[in-house]
């Protein structure tokens, strides 16, 4: 019964350190639209500000008229509780999370001319029944 207990217990605790993962820029992880524009103010950040604060862009773009723009991303993902059962993860698994992304438009002078941030679902799924 005890080699049991334990063999449960260590089943617990390898799902909980699994159960999470992240990737993009942590720079946003927990940015809101409140925390970025109080951060970056248009006509007056520069891009050297802008990457003191949240580092290398994932992506930068340049349009016709000179502009540039720079896109940060951030995915938060974590695991479903029945991606951790025998059998049943075969029919249903996946993760569930959040994606931000933070776009940033500077004009000809490298200086902010605007930014959007944006924060939405993310959901991902495996097996015979899916959502």
């Amino acid at each position: 019964m005890h080699n049991r207990s334990n063999l449960i217990i260590s089943f617990a605790m390898s799902c909980a350190l699994v159960a999470c993962a992240s990737s993009g820029n942590d720079s946003i992880a927990d940015a809101t639209g409140e925390s970025v524009s109080s951060t970056l103010h248009k006509g007056r950040t520069t891009q050297a500000e802008v990457r003191k604060v949240y580092g290398d862009p994932v992506k930068t773009s340049f349009s016709s008229n000179g502009f540039e723009s720079w896109e940060y991303e951030f995915i938060r993902m974590q695991s479903r509780p029945t991606n951790f059962i025998p059998y049943v993860n075969l029919v249903h698994s996946g993760a569930d999370g959040e994606r931000k992304s933070l776009v940033i438009f500077f004009d000809k002078r490298k200086v902010v001319q605007d930014y959007t941030m944006s924060a939405s679902k993310v959901e991902v799924s495996r097996g015979l029944i899916t959502r």
